[in-house]
């Protein structure tokens, strides 16, 4: 018995397991918001494993502590706003990731192997979860909480899987899809291509294709159409460009409501007009207007620009109108443009290797470019971190 927990109980399992925790969201234990219990003992943990270790002052370790140290100066500079529980649940994401970091970038736990196994079973698991839940809406049943199925969607076999709501399932799965895309390029010395991806994660590809086309989102459809940016070579841009506009004029036809969604907020986004948007979609319009907001109204020359206006500054504005009118990516309109500035140094340091690349596309259009105090942005960045030291890394595979 004792040798069975040494073996299944180790600090690499550990990791995968953390890493797997903060990318779903088992909503019978967790509720669908808000803070969870079971993540933030886990982060106790992992605050407790870094401590009984030696501290290593890593790179990660640096750029997450000097932003958790800007956004704490920042709050008590506007007490009447400041919020313990809302620190305090930020300190428990960083010291997670902090943790994350120091074990697979610092002291290597991970094989390149391991990982590619990790990517394939958060792709296998959502998948199986959502074909699961997908059988139960087909034959009429709207809620059974041991799947994760805890609200009716009314969209068709649309399902959450094992999120809070079906656009997160999107983010986590195109992230992971991504990662192991990046893996296998690394692995090959080339972008493999469609075909040999198949051949190598035939199920993972299989599930995430499913998933996105059935989940019943319309920011699927928009993580799906920046992943497809992965397979653009210069020689197909004119075969691209020409299925685009095909696909402007066929999309309008097709009878399909989360493809119809992502084409609509396409349009409206592309006028930069928030009030459009927001008639448009005001789901979708909760995650582009902050963009928008930052792209045409920041004001470089206000001194709360820089130093923002507080803890829940966006929350404290009004109706749901309002705060979805009033927001800017990055908590800027929390915590300012310096702590913006830190917060984007230590994702591109981190967890995203080039600047111009498809990670910085899903950084910026599916989590608005923000250290949200919500689990999956922060197992999103945990997968891109570790893809990032592997594909930069010389490796030698076990």
């Amino acid at each position: 018995m004792n040798l069975y927990i040494k073996k299944y109980f180790t600090e690499v399992n550990w990791v995968a397991f953390v890493i797997v925790l903060f990318c779903i969201r088992y909503i019978p234990l967790e509720t669908r918001a808000g803070p969870s219990v079971i993540k933030l003992a886990v982060s106790s943990i992992c605050a407790f494993r870094l401590l009984t270790n030696v501290i290593v002052f890593s790179r990660g370790f640096q750029l997450y502590g000097l932003y958790f140290t800007i956004v704490l100066c920042i709050s008590y500079l506007y007490p009447q706003t400041f919020r313990w529980s809302t620190i305090i649940y930020l300190l428990s994401f960083i010291i997670t990731y902090v943790y994350i970091y120091d074990r697979i970038i610092i002291r290597q736990l991970f094989t390149f192997d391991f990982f590619i196994k990790v990517l394939k079973f958060i792709l296998l698991m959502y998948t199986v979860v959502l074909v699961i839940q997908q059988c139960m809406l087909l034959i009429g049943i709207h809620s059974l909480p041991i799947i994760n199925l805890t609200h009716f969607l009314d969209r068709g076999i649309g399902a959450n899987s094992l999120s809070g709501e079906p656009s997160s399932t999107a983010r986590i799965m195109t992230v992971a899809m991504l990662c192991l895309l990046r893996i296998y390029e690394y692995q090959l010395k080339h972008k493999p291509t469609i075909t040999e991806i198949y051949k190598l994660a035939k199920y993972p590809v299989i599930g995430y294709i499913w998933s996105i086309l059935t989940m019943g989102s319309g920011t699927g459809f928009v993580a799906l159409g920046l992943l497809l940016l992965y397979f653009l070579q210069v020689k197909y841009v004119w075969t691209a460009l020409f299925i685009f506009c095909i696909g402007s004029i066929v999309i309008p036809y097709i009878d399909f409501v989360p493809l119809q969604r992502a084409y609509d907020t396409f349009l409206a986004t592309l006028t930069m007009d928030k009030d459009v948007i927001i008639g448009t979609d005001g789901s979708a319009a909760s995650r582009i207007t902050p963009l928008v907001n930052t792209i045409t109204n920041l004001n470089l020359l206000n001194w709360h620009t820089w130093f923002g206006y507080g803890v829940d500054y966006v929350n404290n504005k009004g109706g749901y109108m309002a705060r979805i009118t009033g927001g800017y990516i990055g908590l800027i309109g929390e915590y300012g443009l310096i702590s913006f500035i830190v917060m984007q140094i230590a994702a591109f340091k981190c967890f995203i290797r080039n600047f111009f690349s498809i990670e910085t596309l899903l950084w910026i259009f599916l989590f608005a470019a923000t250290f949200a105090n919500v689990a999956y942005v922060w197992g999103a960045m945990m997968l891109m971190t570790a893809t990032k030291y592997f594909t930069t890394q010389k490796i030698q595979q076990q």
